[in-house]
Formats: structure tokens, C-alpha cells, sequence
């Protein structure tokens, strides 16, 4: 008696086949997900230097009084009643103006120090970005890192020098309303405005009345208030020649074409964020839409929504 054996298995069409579909499904997921990854990473970044920043507000307010009022006085005032910055072994001020300002702040930060020796100055400081962006090998983003930009003076935060810190961060300054702009992962992608580099701004009790809380200039409950870092919209700030418009040269006023009308930014998601909310003890869910003009919900209101850097 005979007894046959059948052998099963796949053919060499039937596997290649199979790796060739899942090659295809690997190149359209594999993308998304390393684009929701860096998402993520950034918004982590950004939540992590807000957050840093936020405490150094609430540690000048206790150390040097309102925030806002001594980022002013170390850039107009008087270095040896205010006694902004690194102080010479003569127990003077090693730096003056914004510079004073810069190195202040940067004494709070972990590692803070300048970029190199060539760059604590308060002169070529876009010509220098674009050197350091350009050596790094890295795409050059905003329209002031651009090689062949014939106005240099586009970049808004071009006169405390360049910082940079433990983390590799990217730090410079504007001393016309002690803006800080920050490159929350250094050199690396995207180097975009408002979605890895952003600007933040010490307002004092008076400018968070007024700007933020919609109070009468005149008449601002400033008792209400206490100085503290804010976000600003770089992108719209860097478009025109609003960023050294201070809000005593427009008579402080909101909407007088001051800076500060482009702060208070708040967090990018939150900026366009859809909210839970409550009606008759009922949650219901709320709708934004996003600076690019996107509708948003809490399903797709993520930082890889904001961004769409790709």
C-alpha cells in the first residue's frame, strides 16, 4: 500500500508577493509615523522651554521684583542701581544695553553662555545665524537665515548676541521690547517660525493690563497683575519693521501698531485649541481653527496639525 504525503507551502512568486505588500504598506505608514514622532518631540521641546522660562519669570519676580520692569531697566537703566548682568571683579557691569539684558536671562539657563567668542556682540547678528545654520549643515527655515536675503535687518531678535546652552539651544535678543527668540532643538528641522523657533516677552503688571486684559492704558489695574513671560508670534512680528515699535513710542495703546499687539500668542495648541465644555452640567466639544485656517477638533488637534512642516 501506497500512502502520499501532501506538502504544503508558499511558492517564490507567492512570498515575493507577499514582501512587496508589505514593503508598500511599510512606505506609507513608516513616514506618518516618524512625521507624528517629530511632532511630538517638538511639542515636548517646546513644553519644556516654556516651562523653563515660565520659572525664570516667577524667580525675578521674587528676586529682582516685576519681570517686566527689570528686563526694562537693564537694557535703559542704570547698570549700577539695577545691576543687570555679569558683573566685572570691580563689581561692575560687563555688558551694557540688551546685551546686559541677554546675559541676565542666560544666567538662569542651564549652561547658558554664548554661542563662541565671536558671537557676544550686539553687531552681524543674521549674518552670523546664517553661518551657524549653514555650518550645521542645516535647512536655513525663516526668510533671515536666506543666503541671498538682500535685508538683513528682517531678523527681530538681532542685538543681545547668540546663546546657547546645555541642551543646544539657540538663544538671541531684541532690545527694543527685551524679546527672547529661542530655537527650541538647535540647528536641527525645520527651523520654522512659531513651530521650532518662537519668541517670548517679559511684560510687566502695566502691559499684561493693557495687552493682555483689554484695560483702559490710562487706568490699568496693574494690583491685578504680576509681570511674566508671555509667547508672541514671531512669524507676524518678523513681517514688516513692527518688532522695534515699543509701546511707549505708539503711546501704548493696543492696536497701535506696538510689538506687543502680536503677544499674547499663548501655546501654539492651545492658540488654535478645540475645548472640551460644559452646558447644563453636559460635555460637549467645542471647534477652532488653526493658523493655516484649518479646522480643528481634539482629534486632530495635534502639533503635527499646526506645524505641516513636510
Amino acid at each position: 500500500m501506497s500512502f502520499w504525503h501532501k506538502k504544503y507551502g508558499f511558492t517564490l512568486a507567492e512570498i515575493l508577493i507577499t514582501i512587496g505588500l508589505l514593503g508598500s504598506v511599510a512606505a506609507i505608514t513608516i513616514p506618518t509615523l516618524a512625521y507624528n514622532y517629530r511632532g511630538k518631540v517638538l511639542e515636548q521641546q517646546f513644553r519644556s522651554t516654556y516651562s523653563e522660562i515660565k520659572e525664570i519669570g516667577a524667580r525675578m519676580n521674587l528676586e529682582k521684583g516685576d519681570v517686566g520692569e527689570f528686563a526694562y531697566s537693564c537694557v535703559y537703566g542704570s547698570a549700577s542701581k539695577f545691576k543687570c548682568g555679569a558683573q566685572t571683579a570691580a563689581g561692575e557691569n560687563q555688558y551694557s544695553g540688551t546685551l546686559r539684558w541677554a546675559s541676565e536671562f542666560m544666567s538662569y539657563i542651564p549652561g547658558g553662555a554664548p554661542f563662541d567668542k565671536d558671537s557676544n556682540s550686539d553687531n552681524g547678528i543674521a549674518a552670523k545665524m546664517r553661518e551657524i545654520y549653514k555650518d550645521a549643515g542645516a535647512p536655513q527655515g525663516p526668510k533671515f537665515f536666506q543666503q541671498n536675503l538682500a535685508n538683513r535687518s528682517a531678523l527681530v531678535c538681532d542685538n543681545g548676541g547668540i546663546w546657547t546652552d546645555s541642551k543646544g539651544r539657540l538663544w538671541t535678543f531684541n532690545g527694543e521690547n527685551q524679546f527672547i527668540c529661542v530655537d527650541i532643538n538647535g540647528t536641527a528641522a525645520p527651523n520654522k517660525m512659531n513651530v521650532d523657533i518662537f519668541m517670548f516677552k517679559p511684560m510687566t503688571a502695566k502691559e499684561m493690563a493693557v495687552y493682555i486684559n483689554d484695560e483702559d492704558p490710562n487706568e490699568p489695574h496693574t494690583d491685578n497683575y504680576t509681570g511674566q513671560f508671555i509667547t508672541c508670534d514671531l512669524n507676524a512680528i518678523s513681517q514688516g519693521s513692527r518688532s522695534n515699535d515699543t509701546p511707549a513710542s505708539k503711546g501704548f495703546k493696543k492696536g497701535s501698531g506696538s510689538g506687543l499687539d502680536w503677544c499674547y500668542f499663548n501655546e501654539p495648541i492651545e492658540n488654535v485649541a478645540a475645548m472640551n465644555w460644559k452646558e447644563g452640567g453636559v460635555t460637549k466639544e467645542n471647534t477652532g481653527t488653526s493658523a493655516r485656517g484649518k479646522t480643528m477638533t481634539r482629534q486632530n488637534n495635534y502639533w503635527k496639525d499646526y506645524i505641516d512642516y513636510r
